[in-house]
Order: structure tokens, then sequence, then C-alpha cells
């Protein structure tokens, strides 16, 4: 029992340490003693153990510091495991590998009617994708620490439902891992979770408070925390808003997404939808007619931030945020968008614009492997 107890204060202990490197980087050992509570030379053993491991590496003394016993700068190392990430668009397959630190190290993408053909199709056109990703990995000797898999719907009891691309009760983790061992790559973990939540846990490892709640996607109109925690996180863009709204595919009416999303606001100013994601076509095409002052886009900008203002009267009363972050196709309507936002929604509630781009979801899905690996690291130490 009390080797147990042992073992479990030892994994506790070297996952504080790491956590606190990963969001605080560079740290030092005494900082790190401060702040967890733990002795001088426990944190040094530990820290020698993820210095082993390749997860954190030391930078050594800040330059110009004064003289005196140096203190070391702690990070996470940048020339440790990667971790891959994969998002499945309507339109296109992109993939990423991202250094513990969360710098993208190589992206690959690829056009394909994902919506056109069935799941099993869809996640068979990202083999190409998979293998450019990790022969990146091999060729700059680094070790795979698992794969993360982001899509625009949601994940319950390990199965996708995306109604962009028409799926429903997909396996997706089971095709994943079956794309990998065509690929006789065995043996990696395949993590799938909504688009919407890999861009809020992005956006968090990016320096976003843990607290606040992310609203956007690509995709969809979904909500999630930024707290790598949480695991809240749904689609907004089927809440009713209005009671005698248009019909929905979803079954419903007065959706949100019959007003906010992509094709709606692409219909009410009167623009065709190429159905184009950003990441193939760079700006939203609505938020450069917005900037020209076009009468058409301009309505369509308030009609949607009225609705999403209305949806978010009861995700003020229900959770109470501090902060929304716009994100997504969301954040590229720009400031303002925002501004409508906030004019409907009145005092009391600050709502920001992500600082991140359209590619927010992929860097996410890896960001779930990098954040498993800070959480355990010892999982990832003795294999």
């Amino acid at each position: 029992m009390e080797a147990m107890d042992a073992q479990a204060m030892r994994r506790h202990n070297v996952a504080l340490v790491m956590e606190l490197i990963a969001r605080d980087a560079p740290v030092s050992r005494v900082e790190l003693a401060r702040r967890t509570g733990l002795t001088k030379a426990t944190v040094s053993s530990l820290v020698a153990e993820l210095t082993g491991a390749e997860l954190v590496r030391d930078l050594g003394p800040e330059p110009g510091r004064a003289p005196g016993r140096p203190a070391g700068r702690l990070v996470l190392d940048p020339y440790g495991p990667v971790a891959l990430g994969l998002q499945f668009g309507s339109g296109h397959i992109a993939g990423v590998i991202l250094d513990l630190s969360g710098r993208p190290l190589a992206r690959r993408l690829r056009r394909f009617d994902v919506a056109a053909g069935g799941a099993p199709d869809g996640v068979r056109a990202a083999r190409p994708v998979l293998r450019q990703l990790f022969d990146e990995a091999t060729t700059a000797g680094r070790l795979v620490a698992g794969v993360g898999v982001a899509v625009g719907g949601t994940v319950s009891h390990g199965l996708v439902s995306a109604l962009p691309l028409g799926w429903h009760g997909v396996d997706l983790r089971g095709l994943v891992a079956a794309e990998l061992r065509a690929l006789d790559l065995h043996g990696l973990d395949v993590l799938v979770a909504g688009e919407v939540a890999c861009a809020a846990l992005a956006e968090y490892q990016a320096g976003a408070a843990r607290d606040w709640l992310y609203l956007g996607g690509e995709e969809v109109i979904g909500l999630a925390p930024l707290n790598p925690a949480a695991s809240l996180a749904g689609d907004l863009g089927h809440v009713p808003v209005r009671r005698r709204g248009e019909p929905c595919p979803c079954g419903g009416r007065g959706c949100l997404d019959r007003y906010a999303g992509r094709p709606a606001m692409a219909a009410a100013a009167g623009l065709a939808d190429a159905g184009v994601t950003r990441l193939l076509a760079g700006e939203e095409p609505l938020a450069v007619r917005v900037r020209e002052q076009d009468p058409g886009a301009l309505r369509a900008l308030h009609r949607a931030s009225e609705a999403l203002a209305d949806a978010l009267i009861g995700v003020r009363a229900l959770l109470a945020p501090e902060t929304i972050v716009l994100g997504g196709r969301l954040a590229g309507l720009g400031e303002a968008f925002r501004h409508a936002v906030v004019g409907r929604l009145g005092s009391g509630l600050t709502v920001r614009l992500s600082r991140l781009g359209p590619d927010a979801a992929v860097r996410g899905a890896a960001g779930r492997v990098i954040a498993r690996v800070v959480a355990d690291p010892l999982a990832w130490i003795e294999g």
C-alpha cells in the first residue's frame, strides 16, 4: 500500500511540475519549488527525470544575469516528441506536426470533398497526409506521441456525428487507427474531438485564460471551455433562437445556424456560398464585403449578431462566463461583428476575437496529444 501511495505521489508531483513548466515557461527550479511547495531537492530530481526523457529542456541562466548561482530556465523540450493533428472539413483534410511547445513544424493540406462520400472514403483520403507527416517526423528524428483528430461535429461515447459531412454515429477513431495500421504505423493512440473543443484548447495553449469560453468554429458554431480539463462542449448552432424560424436540416426550426452559419450569412448578403473553408480560401469573403460597407453584407452581419447574442442569453445565465472568445469563421468577420454582438448583449460580458487563424482546430487536435503528455508524463516515460 505504501509503495502504491509513493508511486501515486510521484506521478502527481511530476505531472504538477510538467504542467507548471508548460504553462509558465521559462521557469526556474526555485520558482517551481515555491509554487508547488515541494523541496528544491525533489524538484531537481523530477526535473532531471523530465529532461532525461527529452520532455523538458534547461536553457541555462538568462543572458546578462547578475553574478551568483545561475537559475536555469526550464521549457518544454522543442526537440522532444511531437504530436500529429488531423482535421476533416467539408472540402479538405488538414494535418500538422507540433512540438511540445505547440510550435508547428510542418503542415499539410489536401483538397478533397469529404462530404461527398461516406466516412470510410473520407478517412481513407487522409492516408497521404498522414504518410507525409510521419515522413517529416521520421526525417527529423522525432518520436510521435500520438494523433489527434478534429471534426466539425459532436463526439458522444466515441462516435462522431458531423452534420456538415453527413456523418452519423461514425467510429472515427477506429477508422483513423485502421489507416495508421495500413501505413505500418502501429502502437499510436488516436484522440478524437469536435473542432470547436480542439480550437478552444489551442487558444488556451496559446495563452488565453482557463475560465473563458470559446465560441465559433469553421464548420459549425460551437461552444467550449478553454479549460483542458473540462469536457463540456456543444453545438450551439442548433439551439433555437427564433420560435417560428426557418426549418433546419437537423429537423428543428429557427436554429442559430440558419442565421449565423456560413451558408445562411452568404445567402442573406446575396453571395454565393462556395463551401470553401478559410484554410483553402484565405479570408472570409463576407468580411471583405463588410469592410467595403456593402449594404447586403452589413444586413447579414447584424442579422447574425442578433441571433448569436440571443443564443448567448442562456449561456450567460447558466455559465456566467467572464469572457467569451469569438473564434473560427466568426473571428474572421472581424471587429465589426464583435462590436455588433457586444452592442446586442450589453455590458457585463467581455467578448474578444481569437488570436488564432483558420488552423486553430487542427493545431488543437495535436494539442490534445501534447496535453495528455503534460498531464501524465510518466505514462510517456514508462512507455
